[in-house]
């Protein structure tokens, strides 16, 4: 009966993956499709101390996982939902605390033909510092307008050569290159992380850090509004709740004419102004009547 033997470097890190997975509580994924070796090795110096990285086959993972399924709650779930190239990041960290982590350690790397445009990619307009040449066609290729000045190609406007989320063609990116221009963000990007026993998909990990903040004023400032109109005294409603009632207090005040040292002046204001409407209303009417005013109350 034949035997299959097991490569050595499979037996070792299927042992690898045992120890982390019970080393550390979080196991995050992200893809390696178009994520350069020098990227990882990167991110890999400075997760250091945080977190630690590993490429292994799905296969591998999941006959680890199914070692581990009495000691850690749907981890074999974790192991099954994964397919494709994948770095393994084992960390102690939060998944969203990873992944704020890896968005500010994101670098900018030279485009390649045929990478997909993570953002509009202009050229400027100035100097190049490029001496005419056949490079003159790669730009007229691009539809970037130029023109030659002290034996240096200068672009006329700036020009927009690729918008987010376009292919970007070979002769495009040799250009970007010639120009020195890094348009690319590259880094790692998360599509499932295993924390705790809790399974996180690709709809749990896109969340836009900016958008929540966003969010978390507005349910703050409604939630305050809330309170006050509640009388709900905390530290924060206290001030607002009682400048609130003070004024209500001297509107009432002045409706009752109930006169107090702060409601005296609104009330003979008030008064003031009802006795100007009247007359105005008066001498539309009546125009004499008003005239005759004065001369009544002299003779009184």
């Amino acid at each position: 009966m034949l035997t299959r033997q097991v490569a050595v470097w499979k037996k070792e890190i299927y042992s690898d993956l045992q120890d982390l997975l019970r080393k550390y509580s979080v196991v995050a994924v992200a893809d390696l499709q178009k994520v350069r070796s020098s990227q990882i090795q990167e991110i890999r110096k400075k997760l250091r101390g945080k977190a630690e990285l590993i490429v292994a086959k799905n296969t591998i993972l999941r006959k680890a996982s199914e070692k581990l399924a009495s000691e850690k709650a749907n981890v074999d779930k974790f192991a099954d939902a994964l397919a494709g190239s994948k770095v393994l990041i084992f960390t102690q960290m939060n998944p969203y605390e990873l992944i704020l982590f890896l968005n500010k350690n994101k670098v900018r790397v030279p485009a390649k033909g045929g990478d997909i445009a993570t953002s509009d990619i202009m050229i400027p307009a100035g100097n190049t510092g490029l001496q005419p040449g056949p490079v003159i066609s790669e730009f007229n290729e691009a539809k970037v307008q130029t023109r030659i000045e002290g034996g240096s190609i200068f672009v006329a406007k700036d020009t927009i050569v690729a918008k987010s989320g376009d292919v970007i063609p070979t002769k495009t990116a040799s250009l970007l290159s010639k120009l020195g221009m890094k348009p690319m963000e590259a880094g790692l990007s998360l599509s499932y992380a295993y924390d705790n026993g809790l399974v996180l998909g690709p709809n749990d990990l896109n969340f836009d850090l900016d958008q929540m903040k966003t969010q978390f004023s507005s349910a703050a400032r409604l939630a305050f509004g809330f309170a006050v109109e509640a009388n709900i005294l905390l530290p924060e409603t206290a001030p607002v709740i009682i400048a609130k009632a003070y004024r209500q207090a001297i509107a009432v005040s002045v409706e009752a004419r109930f006169f107090t040292k702060e409601s005296t002046p609104r009330i003979i204001q008030k008064a003031y102004a009802n006795m100007t409407a009247l007359s105005s209303a008066i001498s539309t009417v009546k125009p004499e009547a008003v005239a005759q005013a004065p001369a009544a109350e002299g003779k009184g």
